[in-house]
C-alpha cells in the first residue's frame, strides 16, 4: 500500500511507526488532522481526528510523539496539543488538549514521561505527564529569525533542538532559572553548535551511546559526540546536491544509520568505520 494514494489530496507533515495498546500503528498527520492505521490488519483506517477547534485558528497536525505505548500527543498549527490514548476496549480515544506554544508546533520527541516541543518563533518546551496530564515545566527563550526544526532528547537526557539557521542548541532539564514575574521557568542555552550552512531537517539520538545524528539541506550528514558539557564532531559526510530530509539511526550503539532526501525515491543506509 502506497501513502501517495491515500493522501492523493492531503499534504502530509509527520509519519511515526508505534503501539498504542496492544495494537501496531501508523500515525500520520496531515493537513487534515491525525489517521491511525492499524498496521496488522492491512493498514486499516482505525481512527481519525481532524485536530482543530473552530473556535480557534488550527489548520493542521504537525509533530507526534508517544509515552510508552499508552498515549500518543499531536502538535497543532495553533500551539496545542492534543491527548490520544487507548480506552477500556482498547480503541484509541481523544483525552485532552492543552495550549503549550504561542506559535505553530513544528515538532515534538519524546522520552519517558518527558515531551520536548519547538515552535515556529524559536522556542521549545519540556512538558511532564503527570497522571494523564500535561504539565509545563520549562521553556527556552525565543531565538528570533529562525524556527526550531527538530528535536531530540538525548541518552544523557539532553534536549537537542535544531534551528533553520542550522544551528543546534542544548539545554539540561535538571538547569532552570526564573524569569521575572513570568509564571514558566526558563531553560538556559547550555551548548550552542554552527552544525550546518542551511536548515536542519531531521536528527536522532543513539540509544546506547552518546550521539546525534543531523542532517541539513546543505548536503552534509554530522554525527556529533555529546558530553557533558561540550559537543564535538566524531564523523561526517557530504553527498554532492542532496537535500536531506529524514534520518534514523538503526542500531542501538549508533554504529549504522538510514538517510532520506528530497525526491529521491531510496533510503541509503551507512556503517561507521570504527
Amino acid at each position: 500500500m502506497y501513502l501517495s494514494n491515500i493522501f492523493s489530496e492531503k499534504y502530509i507533515f509527520k509519519v511515526l511507526w508505534c503501539t498504542l495498546g496492544y495494537i501496531n500503528c501508523l500515525v500520520v498527520t496531515c493537513s487534515e488532522g491525525m489517521i491511525v492505521y492499524d498496521c496488522d490488519k492491512h493498514f486499516k483506517r482505525i481512527y481519525s481526528h481532524s485536530c482543530e477547534d473552530k473556535n480557534m485558528k488550527e489548520k493542521y497536525a504537525k509533530g507526534i510523539a508517544t509515552f510508552e505505548c499508552t498515549y500518543l500527543c499531536v502538535g497543532n498549527s495553533n500551539g496545542s496539543i492534543r491527548m490520544f490514548g487507548p480506552d477500556e476496549d482498547g480503541q484509541v480515544v481523544f483525552l485532552d488538549r492543552k495550549l503549550i506554544h504561542a506559535a505553530p508546533i513544528t515538532d515534538m520527541s519524546s522520552c519517558k514521561q518527558n515531551l520536548l516541543s519547538c515552535d515556529e518563533s524559536g522556542c521549545a518546551v519540556i512538558s511532564h505527564l503527570d497522571c494523564g496530564e500535561l504539565m509545563i515545566i520549562a521553556r527556552t527563550k525565543v531565538f528570533p529569525g529562525y524556527p526550531c526544526t527538530i528535536t531530540e532528547i538525548t541518552r544523557m537526557g539532553f534536549l537537542a533542538v535544531g534551528y533553520g539557521c542550522g544551528t543546534i542548541r542544548m539545554f539540561d532539564p535538571a538547569i532552570k532559572i526564573t524569569n521575572g514575574d513570568a509564571e514558566d521557568l526558563i531553560l538556559p542555552m547550555m551548548i550552542q553548535v554552527s552544525a550546518h550552512a542551511r536548515c536542519i531537517t531531521s536528527m536522532s539520538a543513539a540509544k546506547d551511546a552518546d550521539l546525534l545524528l543531523s542532517v541539513s539541506e546543505d548536503s552534509w550528514i554530522r554525527i556529533w559526540k555529546i558530553h557533558s558539557t561540550t559537543v564535538t564532531l566524531a564523523y561526517c559526510y557530504m553527498k554532492e546536491d542532496t537535500l536531506f530530509m529524514g534520518c534514523q539511526f538503526i542500531t542501538r550503539n549508533g554504529s549504522t544509520f538510514c538517510t532520506t532526501a528530497y525526491n529521491s525515491p531510496y533510503i541509503t543506509c551507512y556503517r561507521l568505520k570504527q
